[in-house]
């Protein structure tokens, strides 16, 4: 027989209070599936890379990252999805230079493409090269430049899109050599290659999406549009090199703004940790992309930096692109 005696009114009460201030005892983050959303089509170097990353975080976070592709606008579908939505860390997503540089460019954009967002972490530098076929006439950078100022609007490049990285990279390099050609975007980086194959463009200003052709010998790369030579092409130039300015092509992880710092610190402890994963590292190595550990404070200045370069390199242009 139980010699408990019952609780007396004090006790009670400040076991309420206790029980209101604690709240309901949550379960540990993550409790079920996180979403993680890629604002391109499948296929392209980003989701490719990203994939690979999703897959390797789950053993550190214990759950499965399921990854949907939410393609259009130049990233502006997806990236509008992921600011709206709940910022309880179950819905993540992949960061892409071009989400901020639309509206570095002047444009309308359904978020803040700074403060709409929480940081988590880097995972690599997109490697964004400029292509030729291999039969092509212009076996140098400045041969395809003379041509576009010889004969301007008569040659066509292509890019993942209006906007985009790849874009505005070509918009730059064409004022400051004076050159004109005809812009033809694609739908994403995995469009791209197959219409410099068929000649439906003259040139791609592009993500590494190339690669494998230019392994097999029918693409021909002129330059690279990253801080320094690529590694596995230690033979081509930067277009700062040649001077020329280039933007870095961002690849990071991101949540929603206002994300809990201890979710947001777990995401990032368990991203950080998968890009030590062989798979993952064996896809960025396949498409030429430089693996990047960084946290998520240093990633939102990079980011300010980037949009701040890009703002100054659309007003040296004179009208917006």
């Amino acid at each position: 027989m139980s010699t408990r005696k019952p609780l007396g009114l004090a006790a009670l009460l400040a076991a309420a209070v206790l029980a209101a201030t604690v709240g309901p005892v949550r379960a540990e983050f993550p409790d079920k599936p996180i979403t993680l959303i890629i604002p391109w089509a499948a296929g392209g170097s980003t989701d490719q890379a990203a994939r690979m990353l999703a897959k390797a975080a789950e053993a550190h976070l214990g759950q499965p990252v399921v990854v949907e592709n939410k393609p259009g606008g130049s990233t502006n579908i997806g990236m509008a999805e992921l600011a709206r939505a709940k910022p309880d860390g179950y819905t993540i997503g992949t960061l892409s230079s071009t989400s901020y540089l639309l509206a570095a460019q002047g444009r309308q954009v359904p978020f803040d493409p700074i403060g709409a967002f929480s940081y988590v972490s880097y995972f690599g530098d997109n490697l964004i090269g400029i292509t030729v076929l291999s039969k092509s006439r212009w076996t140098t950078l400045a041969d395809l430049l003379a041509e576009g100022k010889a004969s301007p609007g008569k040659v066509k490049y292509g890019t993942a899109g209006v906007a985009t990285t790849q874009h505005l990279t070509t918009e730059a390099l064409q004022r400051a050599s004076g050159a004109r050609f005809v812009h033809i975007p694609q739908q994403g980086s995995a469009a791209s290659v197959p219409a410099l194959l068929g000649e439906h463009v003259d040139f791609l200003t592009e993500t590494s999406v190339w690669g494998p052709f230019v392994k097999d010998g029918q693409v021909r790369l002129l330059a690279v549009a990253t801080p320094k030579r690529a590694a596995a092409y230690p033979d081509v130039p930067t277009l700062n090199e040649l001077g020329f300015t280039s933007l870095r092509s961002v690849q990071a992880i991101i949540a929603p703004a206002g994300v809990p710092e201890p979710v947001r610190a777990r995401l990032e402890g368990a991203f950080r940790k998968a890009l030590a994963d062989a798979t993952f590292r064996q896809t960025m190595e396949r498409l030429s992309m430089e693996v990047v550990d960084m946290p998520g404070a240093e990633v939102k200045a990079l980011v300010e930096s980037q949009y701040a370069l890009a703002k100054d390199l659309v007003a040296s242009f004179g009208k917006k692109q």
